[in-house]
C-alpha cells in the first residue's frame, strides 16, 4: 500500500529486546524538531529543555521541559518548536511483543489486548502536576538513566518500568465507543492523511499537483488544503517544500554532489527558489548547512542522520 512509504523504516532494537532509547535529541535548524511519520512501535517522549507542540494525530499536545508525550503505535506524530529556546528531548520506542507472555494471561487480556486495540485511550500528555504523572516521569527518567549507564540489568528494568508507566497510565484510561476517536478526527481522516503524505514522500522530486494530492485523499481542493493545514499545521505546498528541503539535508551532508544538482534531485526547478526556501527552513544556506555539519562531524564524532525520525 502506498501509505507504507510513510512509514519508518528504522529498525528499533531486536527481535531479542525491541527497544531502542533515543537520548538528548536536538534540532538545530528551522522550526521541526521532530518530522511527520509514524511506526508500528509506542513510544514516549520527554522534553528535557525548552517546549514543543506535537502533532499526535489530531491531536496538539504542548509539551514544556520536565513533560512528556505517549505516542501509540500506528500514530500519525511530528514536533515543532515552541518558542525560541532549542527543544531538546529524549525518547524511547517499543513494540508491544515485549510486553507480551508466552501464555494468554490476566495482564494480556485486563489491560495490555485493550491499549492494544485501541479500545481505550491513555493519556497523550504527561506532567507532574498529578502523582500518577510524576511517577510515570520517574520511570522514564530511569529508563533513560539506565540506558545512559548501560546498567548490566538495563533490559529487565526497562519491562518493569514500562509495566508500571502504563499501569499508572491505565488507570486514567478513558473508554472509546467503537469506532470513534478523540476530538473529532476519524481512523478514516488519518488513513487519507498516510495516503498523501505516502504520496508526497515518494513523488517529491517530481512536479506535484494540489488536485493530485486532493485525489488521493477523495477530497475537493479547497477541503483538502484545509483539511491538510488542520492536522499538519502546514499548507500542502509548504509540507512538501519542507520535506523537499529535508532530503536535500541528507545530500549535502552525505554527498558531495553539487548544490544545483541537490536542488533539481529534490524537485527544485530553479536554484535561487531552492536556496530562498532552504534559508526558510533552516536558517541557513545550502552551502552554510553543508560546512557547519561538516565542521560538527569532525568535532563531534556522532552520525547526524541518527538524531532524525525518533
Amino acid at each position: 500500500m502506498e501509505r507504507e512509504h510513510l512509514r519508518e523504516d528504522r529498525i528499533h532494537g531486536n527481535a531479542m529486546y525491541p527497544v531502542s532509547v533515543y537520548p538528548d535529541i536536538q534540532q538545530l535548524n528551522g522550526d521541526s524538531i521532530l518530522d511527520c511519520h509514524w511506526h508500528d512501535e509506542m513510544e514516549f517522549t520527554m522534553v528535557t529543555q525548552g517546549s514543543a507542540v506535537f502533532q499526535i494525530d489530531m491531536n496538539r499536545v504542548e509539551v514544556k521541559a520536565g513533560e512528556a508525550v505517549f505516542i501509540h503505535r500506528g500514530e500519525i506524530h511530528a514536533g515543532y518548536l515552541m518558542g525560541d529556546e532549542p527543544c531538546i528531548f529524549s525518547s524511547i520506542v517499543f513494540h508491544s511483543d515485549l510486553l507480551g507472555s508466552h501464555t494468554f494471561d490476566a495482564v494480556q487480556e485486563k489491560f495490555i489486548g485493550p491499549i492494544l486495540r485501541k479500545s481505550i485511550q491513555l493519556p497523550y500528555h504527561i506532567t507532574a502536576d498529578e502523582a500518577w504523572g510524576s511517577e510515570v516521569l520517574a520511570y522514564l527518567k530511569r529508563i533513560f538513566a539506565d540506558h545512559a549507564s548501560g546498567t548490566d540489568t538495563c533490559e529487565i528494568s526497562t519491562k518493569a518500568y514500562l509495566y508500571l508507566m502504563l499501569a499508572r497510565m491505565f488507570e486514567q484510561r478513558k473508554v472509546l465507543p467503537l469506532k470513534s476517536s478523540v476530538n473529532g478526527g476519524t481512523p478514516d481522516k488519518m488513513e487519507r492523511l498516510k495516503l498523501v503524505l505516502s504520496y508526497i514522500h515518494k513523488h517529491y522530486p517530481e512536479p506535484l499537483k494540489l488536485k493530485d494530492l486532493a485525489d488521493e485523499a477523495n477530497m475537493s481542493e479547497g477541503h483538502f488544503c484545509r483539511f491538510f493545514k488542520k492536522l499538519v499545521q502546514k499548507s500542502p505546498v509548504d509540507y512538501i517544500n519542507y520535506y523537499r528541503v529535508q532530503q536535500a539535508c541528507a545530500q549535502l551532508e552525505n554527498t558531495d554532489h553539487k548544490i544545483v544538482d541537490i536542488a533539481m534531485d529534490v524537485g527544485f526547478e530553479h536554484l535561487s527558489y531552492f536556496i530562498t526556501t532552504f534559508k526558510k527552513h533552516k536558517n541557513t544556506t545550502p552551502s552554510q548547512y553543508r560546512k557547519i555539519f561538516s565542521e560538527n562531524m569532525t568535532l563531534v564524532p556522532v552520525t547526524f542522520t541518527e538524531t532524525l525520525l525518533v
